[in-house]
């Protein structure tokens, strides 16, 4: 009988889209001994209003800690001040980044966590990464790694470039790489086991992107066209 590795979850303590679905994965994976610790969701009092909404963000309205319960699987509040504790109480093997902030260096020092991001690390970090990516005509991927205390970088495990088709919308296109991320991510237990060696991402020639500038991103259709005709695929 194979022994079930112990699996810790971050997310947020509120119905959150990205957390259901890893949620979902691990489920269908088997997985068993799961435990999922929910930071406090702050919300914005300004938040920022896209021209082109591209992350799935309708979740299923059911409190996370009951969720969590109908899954089998169990749950403990927690703040960015205690996770590293709660962290060290449980022991997981695995632990993922489902749904959170920038964490303590403390934590990410102590723990090996493991993160998908929505592009090609170095090559696109921080925010809208899909956006820049296409607004700068270079491929989307997806890239899931062990976060360190620099932002979107840390150590490789998986990298997968996003095919693109003909017939691509934008929004079919960043619906295949948030099902990537998804799919990345909840196998990444299966995978790290296989791997002997984690390259690092850190790089100082490639700059964290912020959230793109609507005057920018008005044009962004405009280079999805162009970015469909050089990189899809017959």
């Amino acid at each position: 009988m194979v022994t079930q590795p112990k699996i810790a979850v971050i997310s947020y303590n509120t119905p959150h889209r990205k957390t259901q679905d890893v949620l979902h994965g691990l489920k269908a994976k088997g997985y068993q001994n799961v435990k999922i610790f929910a930071l406090p969701f702050v919300q914005r009092e300004n938040p920022f209003k896209p021209i082109y909404q591209h992350r799935p963000s309708k979740a299923i309205q059911v409190n996370l800690d009951d969720y969590c319960n109908n899954f089998g699987y169990n749950f403990d509040l927690t703040t960015a001040e205690t996770l590293n504790n709660q962290l060290n109480d449980y022991k997981a093997e695995y632990v993922i980044i489902a749904g959170a902030g920038l964490l303590p260096d403390e934590l990410v020092e102590n723990h090996k966590i493991i993160n998908t991001h929505p592009g090609f690390l170095p090559l696109t970090r921080g925010l809208d990464s899909l956006k820049w990516a296409i607004t700068k005509g270079v491929e989307i991927g997806v890239t899931t790694h062990f976060v360190n205390t620099e932002a979107d970088a840390g150590f490789l495990i998986e990298q997968q470039y996003i095919p693109v088709y003909g017939n691509d919308t934008f929004h079919s296109l960043a619906n295949r790489q948030y099902e990537t991320e998804i799919e990345m991510l909840v196998n990444s237990i299966e995978l790290i086991p296989t791997l002997s060696e984690f390259k690092s991402l850190s790089s100082n020639e490639f700059e964290a992107t912020r959230r793109m500038p609507k005057a920018i991103e008005e044009n962004l259709m405009q280079a999805f066209e162009t970015y469909k005709e050089k990189y899809k695929r017959d």
